[in-house]
């Protein structure tokens, strides 16, 4: 309840965008409309059941540990909530974590702001965190041609392992060290 009484401020800066604390506040149609839009569902593993309020709330409810950190992609003049990027299954041991993101609002999407919120929040896993590696696994060939065009390695293929509009297709397996050279 608290999350409706407070403004979230920015957690990562990044200059067209800011990167902050996913809310109930965000609970809105356009979030749910996202997850259930055709053209967002190719690409995400989740696709074959509807989703409804309940489940955004669920979600934001679950995300609230140390094994990931959820944010929400913020335009950050008008504060629009444009879609969601995180670290998941972050394994504090051995220094690594997987990044996520999904670019819900269709009127950004090809600006290059998928881009900046990976770059912001890979910078954020080494330089805050203490992670070495940062890894991806994507069908989506734009996720690929940014990642690639980052600088991340690509690492492996998983072939014919997602379905796409019927079609089995080859999912992309992407990482970036610490050490690596960030573009």
């Amino acid at each position: 309840m608290t999350d409706k009484l407070i403004k979230q401020s920015p957690f990562i800066r990044c200059g067209e965008i800011n990167l902050r604390a996913l809310t109930f506040d965000d609970v809105r149609q356009p979030y749910l409309d996202w997850l259930n839009d055709s053209d967002v569902l190719k690409w995400r593993g989740p696709k074959a059941f509807p989703k409804v309020v309940g489940d955004i709330e669920q979600y934001i409810s679950s995300v609230r540990d140390q094994s990931q950190l959820v944010l929400a992609i913020e335009e950050t003049a008008t504060k629009k909530h444009l879609g969601n990027i995180s670290l998941a299954h972050i394994q504090w041991v051995h220094r690594n974590a997987e990044i996520n993101i999904m670019i819900g609002d269709a009127d950004v999407r090809g600006r290059g702001l998928g881009g900046v919120a990976i770059k912001a929040l890979a910078a954020h896993a080494f330089n805050n965190m203490g992670l070495h590696r940062v890894w991806a696994e994507s069908p989506n060939p734009a996720f690929n041609a940014t990642v690639a065009k980052l600088g991340w390695q690509k690492e492996g293929t998983k072939r014919e392992a997602f379905l796409v509009d019927g079609k089995l297709v080859d999912i992309t397996c992407w990482s970036l060290l610490s050490t690596d050279q960030i573009r």
